[in-house]
């Protein structure tokens, strides 16, 4: 018998020791330093999206540009959270509509201080090509942007995204998502 439990604490030890190996290996060589110091300070909940941010100021950017002028007259705190999330939700009901796509969908929205953050986390990411001003990581269901550079369509467009991926099993090629995307920003608001 105490050759089992010999034999059960080297499992354990070579278990434990995996596990940190594994730890160690993921923290020198998954591209984590951007993906991970990403907007995850505050969590602010739609019906659609969870927006993570790591300013309250670039949270209410996103909201001045994808929501109109409305987010940016208001005084009261409360009022304008509110509004960024009617605005956000009303996006994505508005993409849904336009591409006649109804999934149950919860998706994310990284929201970054600068173009460059998010440059470097579609290079860290593995992806190619010149950055766009923003991008969906169908992998992490998350919309990387930064308020810098963004409208209601740029929003929209990777809305679209978000929407094929969770509608179609396995989604379409990116070219086909690419055509209905640019159809949802240039038809957002009506013809």
């Amino acid at each position: 018998m105490p050759s089992l439990l010999l034999v059960l604490n080297r499992i354990r030890g070579v278990q434990v020791l995996g596990a940190l190996l594994w730890l160690l290996a993921a923290s020198l060589f998954y591209p984590a330093g951007r993906v991970a110091a990403q907007s995850e300070a505050y969590a602010f909940e739609t019906r659609y999206a969870t927006i993570r941010y790591s300013d309250e100021a670039d949270l209410l950017d996103f909201g001045k540009k994808t929501g109109g002028a409305s987010v940016s007259l208001v005084r009261d705190r409360g009022k304008a959270l509110s509004l960024i999330k009617e605005n956000t939700d009303r996006i994505v009901f508005r993409v849904k509509a336009l591409l006649d796509m109804h999934p149950e969908l919860h998706f994310n929205i990284s929201v970054h201080k600068s173009p460059d953050e998010v440059s470097g986390i579609y290079k860290d990411l593995g992806m190619t090509g010149a950055p766009p001003i923003a991008f969906y990581a169908h992998k992490s269901h998350t919309i990387f942007l930064s308020p810098d550079r963004l409208s209601d369509g740029i929003f929209a467009h990777e809305v679209a995204h978000a929407v094929i991926n969770c509608y179609f099993a396995p989604p379409p090629p990116p070219q086909v998502q690419e055509i209905l995307a640019q159809y949802v920003d240039k038809h957002l608001w009506g013809d």
